[in-house]
């Protein structure tokens, strides 16, 4: 029916292609004067440039921050709004936006609102001539897909840029500024010259006001003149594609029997729109009800049609009526506006030319604000008026909460500490009774591990053992022993999870539940050594490094290319050699980055490193010499070398087929009685074979040893992977620690704090920035071709943002920064919430696999949300209902942060209600089942974890833990 509307009822232009410049360019020409026309955007500017200073100016740092966040989210709204209007819209759509904006930030500069304009322009049109001219480089060397590389040509841009001036753009022209006005304060600006600027035309642009360098009325003057003429211009683009009196389109023009859009629509010269205009039909009316009867059908039928032109009819008339009011503003604005905006000019002028230095506005000034006045005066003493009537209704809540706090503090009192040990263990065992078996379980086994370390506390100390533990950690998880203590119960807890991750009930369970294992653990070991990697850059250093998946690529594509077989497009080279070289090479990168952005700032240089892993992503799709694996060029790497495959499979001898050739690793691994390494530990008590497959005596077996798991068939090479990963994992960790506890560490932390002290004690920063970029490289490399070992073959969507990056920084923050036991922690987090929702993934579509009820209430909850549907643990209330319960649960404990959100989500659940409709749901669920897509919830989660962790623990779950110096005893103080 939409459709049918819209072909119908037009004028032959595509509303958005008009919508969209306008909103865009009216929203930040309203930025423009925010920031620069109001005392909000004074104060913004303020706290943008020293937080500290504003706040000592009585500017309420706080308030100007949530208006600047609340401004920002609304602005992003708007675009996002006007890019669905053009494209379909997907969570993933974020990060192929998120990416450019950032290169446009700072290419404009941070913080430069015109040279964010500039950028965005550059960007675009870099974008726009790249395509052509790629494809004109591509054709002559056969490589006709370089198109795909115009995603990266504003990263190459920008680069280059930054290389020629570190701060961007916008900090150019800002210096240039600075230095232009420095020159002209030395010389008197020209009162005859003025005067002449002020009667010319240029006087309505203010062209005097800048001469005589009152640059702020001058812009005033400018914005009201130009203002004014755009507006004009766009109602007239309105009125001639609009159903305007008078308005005629292209399409209208072209047509002899019309002379205006709305004869071409309607038949007719003039008036309103009519029932009989509308587009609509039965055929556009949707089925009646399934529960209504039949004879009704018709009845109904005729109504819901009427309802519809009815709504069309409103609708049309109420846009003609919007639009011809537009038109009339948009011609009684223009030329009037700037025809008294020059006369105000030309008044300037004569005082200019009579040479008197006082504001030949000023009577006028001093007379508004004596109007204004009482408006101000009556603003001010209602705001005080309201916050005295807020204070008086405050006060019986302030009472209510005193008495409360009073009365649990009293109640608390009454508890000695082995009744509140007591009363905590009958809780503990409440709450256990009531989680699932798993939570049950492992705080049994953590319980026990606690109670047999605390035990030998006490023995060791001779005194109560929570007193020992407080002095051999005195300062908490940032004590050594402390934050050892935390992580091994952590880790225990996660370990106890990866035991309970279920799988499905089949013949090969015990097989699926190795290879389970095998694959969590070899995945932590790669998200692991990445986040080592970052924390080594970021944590460490103090170089915020949002590009670690570029080192992790190198590492991976060199590995690839290197052991894939030559008659693939590859080199044939061995695995070890291959790592070698992909960490050496990687490492390599790491250490010339550092020069040539040596003079970056750190967020341009977090910037600088996401395109060069953007620009290794589109590369490895767009350029034919980084394939390997298959006979024609099909994007990717794969049929690689893997490593001990062989040996894993076929053992260490040589077997031959009954052709006569070797046994590759997948036919050996399909040979009962082999006695390859992965037989003895996959199976038990099979026959020994010789090596052309006979059986040797008939009656000889391997029999089951001790590490033999009996799974039925050999074991995986995902097991390989994973010995692999955990002992590089501990290789690796051992080594990191051994150097940041070395004289290098200390070094790298003290550059982390302040570059210049490290400089002033003789530190060559740049140096041990590169090595620390070369080392992290290194390791990311290692990290990346394991992640291709795993893989067995890869796209360059393993390379992709959401995938990486954005669980890497995940596992970083919420692990705790400059602790890489906190990395470890993080890693393992962000690698189980892969692996369950995995498992929810397959729950979700089938009733007969694990957490099929957990995937079900999720998406319960999901359609609560959405319809405001009842719930399996809730009473019958509605989404908004819910977070005004919260709110009012907030006010009456005098929680702040409950009442905020409580207030944020009715704000958001009324805006959803009274913005979107049904068709909202029918279009985005098609079928009608409204169900959660869990790869966007396990994204949302993430996101959520990150919030979470930076508001409540900022320092993540494993803080650094800084060495401090053993305090002297009494007497030992010289």
């Amino acid at each position: 029916a939409a459709n049918d509307c819209v072909t119908e009822a037009t004028t032959g232009y595509a509303y958005y292609k008009g919508a969209m410049p306008l909103v865009i360019f009216s929203s930040v020409l309203l930025l423009l004067i925010l920031l620069r026309k109001t005392r909000l955007g004074r104060r913004m500017r303020a706290v943008a440039d020293n937080p500290d200073l504003a706040a000592s100016s009585g500017i309420n740092v706080e308030n100007i921050q949530m208006t600047s966040a609340f401004l920002s989210a609304g602005i992003s709204g708007m675009g996002g709004a006007i890019f669905a209007m053009t494209l379909r819209f997907a969570p993933e759509t974020a990060f192929t936006l998120l990416l450019p904006s950032f290169a446009i930030i700072v290419l404009g500069t941070i913080g430069s609102i015109p040279g964010v304009l500039v950028g965005s322009l550059i960007v675009g049109f870099v974008r726009a001539l790249s395509s052509p001219v790629l494809i004109a480089i591509g054709q002559p060397l056969g490589r006709s897909n370089y198109t795909a590389l115009d995603g990266v040509m504003p990263y190459i841009f920008l680069i280059a840029i930054l290389m020629i001036m570190p701060s961007g753009i916008g900090a150019a022209y800002e210096k240039w500024k600075v230095d232009r006005l420095r020159r002209r304060a030395e010389e008197q600006p020209s009162k005859r010259l003025g005067g002449l600027l002020a009667i010319s035309p240029l006087g309505a642009l203010g062209a005097h006001n800048f001469q005589q360098r009152k640059n702020a009325r001058g812009e005033s003057m400018m914005i009201v003149s130009v203002g004014a003429y755009v507006f004009s211009r766009i109602t007239r683009f309105i009125s001639g594609n609009s159903f305007a009196d008078g308005s005629c389109s292209n399409d209208c023009q072209a047509s002899e029997s019309s002379a205006t859009n709305f004869e071409m629509v309607t038949g007719r010269t003039e008036g309103d729109f009519i029932l009989e205009d509308s587009p609509f039909s039965l055929s556009d009316v949707p089925d009646p009800p399934d529960g209504l009867d039949a004879t009704l059908h018709d009845q109904w039928l005729t109504d819901a049609l009427s309802e519809l032109n009815n709504s069309w009819l409103d609708l049309m008339n109420t846009e003609l009526g919007l639009v011809d009011n537009l038109v009339s503003l948009g011609d009684a604005l223009w030329p009037a506006v700037p025809l008294l905006v020059w006369i105000i000019a030309a008044f300037e002028g004569l005082y200019l030319l009579q040479g008197r230095d006082e504001d030949a506005l000023r009577p006028a000034t001093e007379f508004l604000n004596s109007l204004l006045a009482p408006v101000m005066q009556s603003r001010n003493s209602g705001s005080v008026a309201m916050t005295q009537a807020l204070g008086l209704a405050k006060a019986p809540l302030d009472s209510f909460h005193t008495a409360l706090y009073d009365s649990l503090d009293r109640f608390q009192s009454g508890f000695d500490r082995n009744q509140k040990y007591m009363l905590l263990a009958v809780l503990v065992i409440v709450l256990v009774s009531e989680l699932p078996p798993f939570f049950g379980k492992a705080l049994l086994v953590l319980g026990l591990l606690w109670l047999v370390g605390l035990t030998i506390l006490a023995w060791r100390s001779g005194e109560g053992p929570l007193g020992e533990l407080r002095r051999l950690s005195p300062h908490g998880r940032e004590s050594p022993i402390g934050s050892w203590v935390l992580f091994l119960s952590v880790l225990v807890f996660l370990l106890l999870f990866v035991e309970w991750l279920p799988v499905a009930e089949v013949e090969n369970h015990d097989f699926i539940k190795a290879l389970q294992v095998s694959n969590v653990l070899t995945t932590l070991a790669i998200f692991t050594l990445m986040a080592f990697a970052l924390n080594l850059h970021t944590g460490v250093t103090g170089m915020v490094n949002f590009g670690i998946i570029f080192f992790v690529g190198v590492g991976a594509i060199t590995v690839g290319l290197l052991t894939a077989p030559k008659d693939l497009h590859g080199y044939d080279w061995p695995v070890f050699w291959a790592v070698v070289a992909a960490v050496l090479i990687s490492a390599g990168f790491g250490w010339l980055l550092a020069y040539p952005t040596a003079r970056l700032r750190m967020d341009y240089f977090a910037i600088v490193t996401i395109s060069l892993g953007e620009i290794a992503r589109v590369l490895l799709m767009g350029e034919p010499l980084l394939r390997a694996g298959s006979w024609g060029s099909a994007i990717g790497i794969s049929r690689y070398k893997l490593p001990l495959k062989d040996w894993w499979f076929c053992g260490s001898g040589e077997h031959l087929s009954e052709a006569g050739g070797l046994l590759s690793s997948d036919e050996c691994r399909g040979v009962v009685g082999i006695g390859s390494p992965a037989e003895k530990l996959g199976r038990s008590d099979i026959p020994v074979l010789d090596d052309r497959g006979g059986v040797i005596d008939g009656e000889l077996l391997y029999e089951a040893t001790w590490f033999s798991m009996d799974l039925g068939e050999p074991a995986p090479y995902m097991m390989v992977l994973a010995i692999i990963g955990v002992v590089s994992l501990i290789l690796i960790w051992w080594l990191l620690e051994t150097l940041l506890k070395s004289p290098w560490g200390r070094i790298l932390r003290s550059i982390r704090e302040d570059e210049e002290v490290a400089q002033h004690h003789g530190h060559d920063v740049l140096t041990h920035k590169a090595a620390s970029l070369a080392l992290g490289a290194g390791i990311a490399a290692f990290a990346g071709a394991l992640w291709a070992w795993k893989l067995t073959g890869f796209q360059p969507s393993f390379m992709a943002p959401a995938k990486s990056t954005f669980l890497v920084w995940a596992a970083f923050i919420v692990g705790g920064a400059a602790n890489n036991k906190g990395m470890v922690v993080g890693a393992f987090i962000i690698v189980l919430m892969e692996f369950v929702f995995n498992v929810l993934v397959a729950g979700q579509g089938s009733s007969d696999l694990p957490l099929h009820e957990t995937a079900a209430k999720i998406d319960q909850l999901f359609e609560w949300l959405v319809t405001g549907s009842d719930l399996w643990f809730w009473p019958h209330t509605t989404p908004i209902e819910t977070f005004l319960l919260l709110a009012a649960l907030g006010l009456l404990i005098n929680k702040s942060a409950m009442v905020e959100l409580g207030f944020s989500g009715v704000a958001v659940f009324m805006a959803t209600y009274l913005l979107l409709g049904e068709r909202s749901i029918d279009e985005s669920f098609v079928g009608g089942s409204i169900l959660a897509n869990m790869a966007y919830v396990k994204v949302f989660l993430v996101g959520c974890l990150i919030l979470l962790s930076l508001k409540y623990n900022a320092r993540g779950i494993l803080p650094e833990v800084p060495v401090r110096p053993p305090r002297p005893t009494e007497g030992d103080a010289e």
